[in-house]
């Protein structure tokens, strides 16, 4: 299991910051998106491929 502490020092970022998305009080942009995919080891178009093919259904 990933932290929050763990994956904002992964990213560069305040735990807070990952909190605060985390909950939804905001939202990513598209290339924080990306970075957070990569730093948690998935590959953010497949990941987007396949939200899109759910809400699609």
């Amino acid at each position: 299991m990933l932290r929050q502490v763990d994956l904002a020092k992964r990213l560069g970022w305040q735990q807070a910051y990952v909190s605060r998305y985390e909950t939804g009080e905001r939202q990513l942009s598209v290339d924080e998106y990306v970075a957070v995919a990569l730093a948690i080891g998935v590959d953010p178009v497949a990941l987007l491929g396949e939200l899109l093919s759910k809400h699609s259904s």
